[in-house]
């Protein structure tokens, strides 16, 4: 996986007014820096905790919580939680696992995607 979709969702969220600045942007909304950079990378494949964290957070709070009746599942015995990602085929086949290894993991939404489009 990368690191590059935590800026990109920083970035759309910022460009849409959804939530404080943490990136400089130019003219045309391309990156030029992140409040984060001087930050440590945690794990084999750069994440800063505070930036993921604050992407979770500002996500929650603009998006979850306010369509929550909307995306929260049917049944409220359901629960849903990080650690692991499974698609699901139309049969009950799984097409896509993944299982939480640590701090600040998460799947590659890449191979998400090709799992989906097979």
């Amino acid at each position: 996986g990368g690191r590059g979709w935590i800026e990109e969702g920083l970035r759309q969220g910022q460009v849409a007014g959804r939530w404080p600045s943490v990136l400089e942007l130019d003219a045309e909304g391309c990156i030029l820096s992140n409040r984060f950079d001087d930050t440590p990378l945690v794990s084999s494949w750069g994440v800063r905790p505070f930036e993921l964290a604050t992407l979770r957070l500002q996500n929650l709070a603009s998006l979850q919580l306010r369509y929550r009746d909307e995306l929260g599942p049917v049944d409220d015995r359901c629960l849903t939680q990080l650690g692991g990602c499974a698609v699901v085929g139309r049969g009950g086949e799984t097409l896509y696992s993944w299982l939480d290894e640590g701090l600040c993991d998460v799947p590659d939404m890449g191979d998400v995607l090709d799992a989906i489009q097979g």
